[in-house]
This record gives C-alpha cells, structure tokens and sequence, in this order.
C-alpha cells in the first residue's frame, strides 16, 4: 500500500493519496511522486518490566514476572485490515487519449486542492470522479520549451 502525502503549498492545503500500488498513480503523472512510507523492514527489542501476575481470579498471593525481552519487526508498510480513510477517486484517461485506463485510489484532503495540484501535470488528458460526485478533466502537462 503507498502512501503519497502533497505538502501544503500557498492557499492549497496538504492532502494524502492511498493507492494499492503507486505504479499506477504514477502512470497517469509525467513527473512520478514517491511513497512517504518507504522504509527498511526491522527488527526492534524492548523490555518488559517485572510485573506482578496472579494465576487465576482467587489466587491469594500472586506470582511476580521478572524482567524479559521481547522482539518485534518494524515495518512502515504494515496495514491492519481493508479500510482505507477518506473518499474514493478515478483517474480514467478521456476519449481523446490513445489509450483507456482506469485506476481507483483514496484521498484524504479536499478534492478541490487534488485538482488544483494535478492540473497540467498528467501524461494523458485525463478525467477524475469523485465518490461525492462530479467530474473533472485534468490537464496535460506542458511541454517545456519551443
């Protein structure tokens, strides 16, 4: 799962993009964006404080837990469960591109600051539809230069 997070930039506020799979936000865009999870899996150790632990609901006099240590993995890419926050957006390429593509992700931000970051940066003119509705065309980006 990537996770893409846009800075604030001006009147603009930050907003962060959820994909499956950040090659297919990425195909869209001529100027590919990076995941603001990307990290190295590892392994971590903490220990555990001596306790007091009785043996059952009428145990009189219980049992103290010396101090331990325990190992974990530490990974930035770890998700519990399917549910992902915000609303639901396509990018889908319009009639007048060469080639159809369709691919769904999740915004967490205001749809209005989505647009106004990816207008004139995509590779293919392309629409976005919101969960809440409506449709937006987003620009192709242009060429530099001559």
């Amino acid at each position: 799962m990537a996770k893409v997070i846009i800075p604030e930039d001006g009147i603009r506020s930050e907003f962060t993009i959820y994909a499956k799979d950040l090659r297919a936000l990425n195909w869209f865009l001529k100027t590919p964006l990076t995941d603001a999870e990307v990290g190295e899996k590892k392994r971590a150790t903490k220990t555990i404080p001596t306790h007091p632990r009785r043996r059952g609901p009428s145990d009189p006099a219980p049992i103290t837990i010396p101090v331990s240590q325990a190992d974990y993995l530490v990974d930035p890419s770890l998700k519990s469960g399917n549910a992902l926050p915000g609303i639901s957006f396509i990018f889908k390429t319009t009639k007048n591109s060469d080639i159809d593509a369709q691919r769904q992700f999740t915004l967490v931000g205001r749809s209005l600051d989505l647009v106004e970051y990816f207008d004139g940066k995509m590779k293919y003119e392309t629409y976005v539809y919101f969960s809440n509705g409506g449709r937006h065309t987003l620009a192709l980006e242009l060429a530099q230069g001559g």
